[in-house]
């Protein structure tokens, strides 16, 4: 027993630490892990916002025996799904809180995340270079959503830095490691015989070029490229050779080792998001077959996660409520999943969104084809179209949006039910009247004087101008005047003067339309 407890000790000892960083969106995550691995990334994401899960490692210092392994996550609301699986696999998560911003919404949900599980927090303050910043009212606000700091009552590090200066990120780094030799890394569980290691899907995507790519990181054992990785998706279990693994830079590496995350090529399908999947040695189907049923209660409240989004979004009813259909592409599973999250959320009077259908990759044909059948709007995101079906789809009136930043086809998609749920205006004529002639008085407004054919003319009440049946001018009726009385009303029958709101330029024999609206 002492003997197993000891080789649990050095493999835990052995593991690459791993570190989660969450917080609100331009909080400046990606800024700080810039810094660490003296890369630019920041400036590649589309409006300066992670929109995806990365994962890399580094060695600080050059050290190889202090490396450490970082997994980016986004910050905005929409990818609240992806941010709780970063911060599941991980040891340590960097809370990350703008001085000049200081606790928001998404700072909330990181801080559930984390009180939630049995990560080790280190709450970091970035931006702290900036003037009139008030970092006791920062602390006190993280202390009063649960998270206890050093010298305000609790055991968490606090440490302020800024990526733009450099203060703070050594000390950032040395941080990290003291937590991990003073606290110690999460306890995997042991692997079987015959496995050589377990992994969790962060992200799949469909890459144009290297096909099926899923990111991975292990939680242990090592991953070597030629061997067996096993997976389940749909109910069925699956076992592919690894036939090619690249860093997040797009380098082509032979192995990955434990606490390290790349990207794995060449699988026939998208593993799905949040997957726990097996290294073999062997093709062994039965050896994967009974280590996912030993899995079977985690795996069916997965299930239930993907039962409830299909519910919500394709078993609509005609009793439910109306709907703005869309059809929604992505470039990966993990924003596809923000997006359906985030539209399935969204609500105006009685319409909401109902997503006819979705997939990862570029719209194709056969989306403009089911669009045409469910009247739905095509959504891409961070994906392409082909300028033929482009073309396809215009002919068809079909309306094809794409976006690079996520918040904006959320908002875009919010703007679309504000303008159905608004109230219609229903127009009933109350009287028209023939123009005589037109004048101009002194302080330059214009007098249609006019006879009314039928009805009424009001004050105030919407009116057309028209000219052999074409509309010339849209207004209302801003004052009537009979003789030199100005008043509210004119009946059938009756000569009046009638000033416009808007500047007309008027005939004699044009006519004047006047209603009444109703919501």
């Amino acid at each position: 027993m002492a003997k197993d407890a000891n080789k649990k000790n050095m493999d835990v000892k052995s593991r690459v630490p791993i570190v989660a960083i969450l917080g609100h969106v331009d909080h400046g995550k990606t800024t700080i892990l810039d810094y660490i691995r003296k890369s630019n990334v920041q400036s590649c994401e589309a409006g300066g916002i992670t929109q995806k899960i990365s994962i890399f490692t580094v060695s600080p210092s050059g050290d190889t025996s202090k490396q450490i392994t970082f997994i980016d996550t986004p910050g905005h609301e929409a990818f609240d799904l992806m941010r709780s699986r970063g911060g599941a696999v991980a040891d340590i998560v960097l809370l990350v809180v703008a001085a000049n911003d200081g606790v928001k919404p998404q700072t909330i949900e990181s801080i559930e995340i984390i009180k939630n599980s049995t990560v080790k927090p280190i709450v970091v303050i970035s931006k702290s270079d900036l003037p009139d910043i008030d970092i006791a009212k920062i602390k006190r606000d993280i202390v009063n959503n649960g998270l206890l700091l050093e010298g305000m009552g609790g055991t968490i590090p606090v440490i302020q830095v800024s990526a733009k200066t450099g203060k703070g990120m050594n000390e950032l780094l040395d941080l990290i490691n003291l937590v991990v030799d003073v606290e110690g890394l999460q306890n995997r569980e042991e692997l079987p015989e015959g496995v050589a290691a377990k992994a969790l899907v962060l992200e799949s995507i469909k890459d144009q070029s290297k096909g099926n790519v899923s990111t991975l990181v292990l939680t242990s054992g090592d991953l070597c490229k030629g061997t067996w990785l096993g997976y389940k998706k749909e109910g069925k279990i699956s076992i592919e050779k690894v036939k090619g693994i690249i860093s997040e830079e797009g380098e082509n590496i032979c192995d990955l080792h434990n606490g390290c995350g790349g990207k794995v090529i060449g699988i026939s399908e998208l593993i799905p998001l949040g997957s726990e999947v097996y290294i073999l040695e062997d093709n062994d189907s039965k050896l994967l077959n009974s280590l996912y049923k030993k899995e079977e209660s985690v795996e069916e409240v997965a299930l239930a996660d993907d039962d409830f989004f299909g519910t919500m979004f394709n078993e609509k009813k005609e009793s439910d409520g109306k709907y703005l259909n869309v059809i929604i592409k992505s470039s990966s599973q993990g924003s596809l999943e923000a997006l359906r999250h985030s539209l399935g959320k969204l609500k105006k009077e009685e319409f909401s969104v109902n997503i006819v259908s979705d997939g990862v990759g570029d719209i194709t044909i056969k989306d403009v084809d089911m669009s045409k059948l469910s009247k739905a709007i095509i959504l891409g995101f961070e994906v392409g179209i082909d300028k033929n079906i482009e073309d396809v789809a215009r002919k068809n009136g079909v309306l094809v949006r794409t976006y690079s930043i996520i918040y904006k086809l959320i908002e875009e998609v919010e703007g679309a039910l504000d303008m159905l749920s608004t109230p219609k205006e229903q127009e009933e004529e109350i009287g028209n009247a023939i123009i005589k002639m037109m004048f101009t008085l002194s302080d330059g407004s214009k007098v249609l004087g006019s006879r009314v054919k039928e009805g009424i003319l009001k004050r105030d009440a919407k009116c057309y101008l028209v000219r052999n049946d074409e509309i010339l001018a849209e207004g209302r009726i801003k004052s009537i005047r009979k003789n030199k009385d100005t008043v509210n009303e004119a009946k059938q029958g009756e000569e009046c003067g009638v000033i416009m709101s808007i500047e007309v330029d008027a005939n004699e024999g044009d006519e004047l339309y006047c209603y009444k609206v109703s919501r």
